[in-house]
């Protein structure tokens, strides 16, 4: 079904729980939706690619996807011609990228893709192929059904966010000095850059921030780039930070947190409606998710209010979203001993939620 976005957040048309979350024994990066709806998978701290059928009335977990070397940092899904069939890629903080089938079954794997961590992932929209970029400041394109490379171009700086324009012309690059690099599709040659510089800080002598998510609209007319306005270092204090431009780079309008302890805009979806769905992740163990119209001055829904929201998945019909957060009394000094006087390593419930309609 569809949905339209709330005029305001009031109980009637506020975002409702759907069931009890998910509970992976491991923390999470990011969480996605099979196009069909019918699965939901996991990139988790322990190498492992967690997938639950979530077509009845209960999830049901399926074997996890192995052979990660460290961190899972993303994952995605892509439908491809039924002789290739759809795949799941996804990445890890050792520089792996890896397709495997929907049931689980590894179809080819490149050790190295990058020089440790691989920040972004992304599909371009002729499904040919997969975008990766990194720490080592490389973006690189993939042939999907392969995991032969194709064109490979250096930019200098950490990378931390991809996406393709909607019409295949442009491959979006955000860094972490708060640059979104424009590169041409076809060729890999730069075009032009993004200034989003409030997303940066360089406090003392560390790097804060950067183009932490990209995301265009469904018709491409509109590039997001979120993060954090960076206040401090060290013990990060930031306000979350949505920008909308149009491709040409011109400003439209933004989305700010309320204060320096809301931290960044970890992940973002786009609704069918033609909105935002955002979570974030501050100090100490806050985490919200919010809807954002673009234009308007503030968020019409913000809820979820969990410790350390890191991702939000959109089912395709838009009446659903999973939340992955971080377990209660995860705050760091202070978290409390388990029975036998240890101290839990974390979590990350996921929780589904309706998306009513008005």
């Amino acid at each position: 079904m569809t949905t339209q976005p709330p005029k305001k957040d009031t109980p009637a048309n506020a975002p409702k729980e759907l069931g009890k979350p998910l509970v992976p024994p491991v923390q999470v990066s990011r969480v996605r939706f099979s196009p069909d709806g019918t699965l939901l998978v996991a990139a988790c701290f322990d190498g492992t690619v967690r997938r639950w059928d979530v077509s009845g009335k209960e999830p049901v977990e399926l074997p996890a996807i192995t052979g990660h070397n460290g961190w899972v940092t993303n994952v995605m899904f892509m439908s491809l011609p039924p002789k290739i069939g759809d795949k799941i890629y996804s990445t890890d903080s050792w520089g792996r990228l890896t397709a495997s089938d929907i049931d689980g079954k590894q179809r080819w794997t490149v050790e190295s893709a990058h020089d440790g961590w691989v920040r972004g992932l992304a599909q371009s929209p002729d499904k040919a192929v997969v975008a990766t970029c990194g720490k080592d400041g490389i973006v690189r394109l993939w042939r999907a059904a392969t995991g032969k490379p194709d064109i490979k171009f250096k930019l200098g700086s950490d990378l931390l966010s991809l996406a393709f324009a909607p019409d295949g012309t442009d491959l979006f690059v955000g860094d972490q000095f708060g640059v979104v690099h424009v590169l041409n599709y076809a060729s890999g040659e730069p075009v032009r850059t993004i200034e989003a510089r409030e997303l940066f800080k360089l406090d003392r002598i560390q790097d804060v921030g950067g183009v932490k998510n990209l995301m265009l609209s469904a018709d491409g007319k509109t590039l997001f780039a979120a993060g954090a306005e960076p206040k401090s270092g060290g013990f990060v204090q930031c306000v979350p930070l949505l920008i909308a431009f149009d491709r040409s780079g011109k400003r439209l309008s933004q989305y700010k947190g309320a204060n320096d302890n809301e931290g960044y805009v970890t992940d973002l979806a786009w609704h069918p409606d033609g909105y935002v769905i955002g979570t974030t992740s501050g100090q100490p163990g806050q985490g919200k998710f919010f809807f954002w119209k673009p234009g308007d001055a503030a968020a019409f829904v913000t809820g979820g209010k969990h410790p350390n929201c890191h991702s939000v998945a959109l089912a395709p019909e838009g009446d659903v979203m999973a939340v992955s957060a971080t377990n209660a009394n995860s705050s760091g000094n202070g978290r409390v001993k388990g029975t036998g006087g240890d101290y839990p390593a974390n979590n990350s419930p996921i929780q589904l939620w309706t998306v009513p309609k008005a």
